[in-house]
């Protein structure tokens, strides 16, 4: 079963195969096809290079995307395979190459997520990956919403034209550190908020005046239930931590989605960021799985 590098060719079938895979229902193929599109085409991402397809009898049974993160000397490897093929020496092979790639380009660590219960563990250790973290996928389905008055001095307002500059600010300064987190540039975020998973009106700054003291950044994701709201970041800048604003941005970001018509909101947080996961269990969200990182370091590079 060849493993061969993704041409324009490759793009019909494998939006096919991304949405009858990633998507429960027909309903929301429209969402899944448009937002793999958009990913294909980000900055920096070069498919023709850094996706590979698992092909046979003319059938795509795997893909695998390389996302290269020069700044930070990573790579993060997506694999998704066809149940048949999880767990088996074509997998390991997709894997592997995938890797390759990756010292290629000179990077230095690769990073693959995958959730507890997909199969793939076991492969990604006998490829030479090991478990290094733990993230947390949680759901908030209540009925209502609980208000929570801003601050005196302080307001909250959607991403305008001309924003990218202040939006790539506030992100970089609120997660530089974090663990994983590669600063992004003005092109890869004005190329983000255009994703058609992503409404501007859904991605929020909190303002002390007219000074930034977060944001919180809302996607649209499938569910089996249809369309879910997903808290994508909520990220604090430094000189305002400890002061309670991760409460008022997630606040606000919920607001959105609620009055966006969606009536379950999850997200996924650092099983490590103790101080997040509190937040977000006293808001009402419930632990609903696990997604476990696996770390392979390139040697030689």
């Amino acid at each position: 079963m060849p493993v061969v590098n993704y041409t324009n060719s490759y793009n019909t079938a494998l939006v096919e195969f991304v949405a009858s895979h990633a998507c429960p229902g027909y309903d929301l193929d429209p969402l899944c096809r448009s937002t793999f599109e958009g990913v294909l085409g980000q900055p920096g991402l070069n498919p023709t290079e850094n996706c590979l397809v698992l092909e046979q009898d003319s059938q795509i049974k795997g893909l695998a995307l390389i996302f290269r993160e020069f700044p930070i000397r990573r790579s993060i490897i997506e694999v998704m395979t066809a149940p048949e093929i999880t767990g088996t020496s074509e997998e390991m092979e997709l894997i592997n190459r995938a890797v390759a790639q990756a010292k290629s380009a000179k990077l230095n660590v690769a990073h693959v997520c995958v959730p507890h219960d997909s199969g793939k563990e076991t492969v990604l250790e006998q490829t030479g990956f090991s478990r290094v973290r733990t993230y947390l996928d949680m759901l908030w389905s209540l009925d209502e919403l609980p208000e929570l008055e801003l601050p005196t001095g302080y307001s909250v307002r959607p991403f305008e034209p001309g924003d990218t500059e202040l939006l790539t600010s506030v992100q970089n300064d609120a997660f530089t550190g974090s663990w994983g987190f590669c600063p992004n540039t003005e092109e890869q975020i004005e190329y983000r908020i255009h994703m058609p998973n992503t409404s501007k009106a859904g991605i929020l700054f909190l303002l002390e005046g007219v000074r930034p003291a977060g944001y919180c950044w809302t996607v649209k994701v499938p569910s089996e239930k249809g369309v879910r709201g997903m808290i994508g970041m909520v990220g604090v800048v430094p000189d305002y931590r400890g002061r309670g604003m991760s409460r008022h941005i997630l606040q606000a970001g919920m607001k959105y989605l609620r009055s966006a018509g969606m009536p379950e909101i999850c997200l996924e947080v650092d099983g490590n960021n103790e101080a997040a996961v509190r937040l977000y269990t006293s808001t009402g969200f419930k632990t609903t799985g696990e997604r476990h990182w696996f770390e392979r370091v390139l040697p030689g590079t």
